[in-house]
């Protein structure tokens, strides 16, 4: 039986994944795409180095809370 949580459906074998960004749930019917999805990211940002990740997320995040009102 599914329960709802945040006003999300999540079934018995769905994934739950949470982090300090926040939480998704992943439908047990499409597991395999998210984590090819994933497999694929991480071997992108392989490449990266740790100070390139954090300036580009650095800068979402500002755009983002720039975006909603938020400066300085």
């Amino acid at each position: 039986m599914p329960v709802r949580c945040g006003g999300v459906k999540v079934d018995a074998g769905d994934v739950v994944v949470a982090d300090e960004e926040g939480i998704v749930v992943v439908p047990s019917a499409r597991l395999d795409e998210v984590l090819q999805t994933a497999k694929a990211n991480v071997a992108k940002e392989a490449d990266g180095s740790l100070d390139a990740w954090e300036a580009a997320h650095r800068s979402r995040i500002e755009g983002i809370l720039a975006d909603g009102g938020f400066a300085g």
